[in-house]
């Protein structure tokens, strides 16, 4: 396993360099263009909901990827103090379009990280 760690400014100004890293990270690792492109509104949505749910941004998003032979496993954490509450969740349209692209998906509200997992088609 590799791991990749990616520490970013909570600027909506860079969520292209986040979706470009993440989508390089995946094409390099034998994703196929339909992934890929759901990897990209997977993190796109969630550093939305992190930035609409929590208005601090003194502090980065730490993305940490987790790279398997038939898998990538994401992690983005809000690394700025606030809370988030069941809530902002279960009232979020962001919540419900990374729940239905991504294979696996968890959060944890007091850590303020989402996690995904995507599994490559075809390689078990």
């Amino acid at each position: 396993m590799d791991k990749i760690l990616l520490k970013i400014p909570k600027k909506s100004e860079y969520m292209s360099t986040i979706r470009l890293t993440s989508s390089s990270l995946f094409n390099l690792n034998g994703f196929n263009i339909d992934e890929i492109e759901d990897i990209k509104v997977i993190i796109s949505e969630i550093c939305t909901f992190f930035i609409k749910n929590l208005s601090r941004s003194t502090e980065d998003f730490e993305i940490s990827y987790q790279v398997f032979k038939n898998k990538i496993i994401v992690t983005v954490a809000d690394l700025n103090d606030g809370e988030l509450s069941d809530e902002s969740l279960n009232n979020d349209m962001s919540i419900l379009i990374i729940e239905s692209l991504s294979d696996n998906f968890n959060y944890d509200l007091n850590n303020k990280t989402i996690t995904f997992e995507k599994n490559k088609i075809g390689v078990d």
